[in-house]
């Protein structure tokens, strides 16, 4: 029966580590692709880590897709949604980009057409979104 077990275990973690590194390769090959895009379009690479029962993210989407934000990402930025699932997804991404969903998603990567990372909202800053103004939010983009 511990054998059984074992052997259980050892194909569940081997299936597991499989399908992580072909999801993590995905997510990566995507960054790639969207960063290529930034550099032939000259605009900044705008990562927006996030969740799909995250309210905060919710809300962010939300003012985004406002007249004025919507215009200026348009004009200004290649937009790279990312899926952290419950923090359980494309993290390896996340890691190469300095882990900044630590104190919270969404979290924003922006990075220039060079792929130099230029501001990271490592502290949690969007983390509270719903609570943010339209304001708020561009601020922060036009610095860019």
């Amino acid at each position: 029966m511990l054998r059984v077990f074992f052997l259980l275990l050892c194909v569940s973690a081997t299936f597991c580590l499989h399908f992580c590194s072909k999801q993590n390769d995905i997510i990566l090959d995507q960054f790639s692709e969207y960063s290529q895009k930034s550099k032939l379009e000259n605009k900044h690479l705008l990562v927006i880590f996030g969740a799909d029962w995250c309210p905060d993210c919710h809300a962010l989407n939300e003012i985004l897709k406002q007249p004025e934000p919507k215009l200026l990402l348009e004009q200004n930025f290649i937009v790279f949604a990312v899926d952290v699932g419950r923090f359980d997804k494309n993290l390896a991404l996340n890691e190469n980009l300095g882990s900044p969903i630590t104190n919270g998603i969404p979290a924003v990567v922006v990075l220039n057409p060079e792929g130099k990372i230029l501001s990271s909202t490592k502290g949690g800053e969007f983390s509270n979104a719903r609570n943010m103004s339209k304001d708020q939010v561009l601020k922060y983009l036009y610095q860019f």
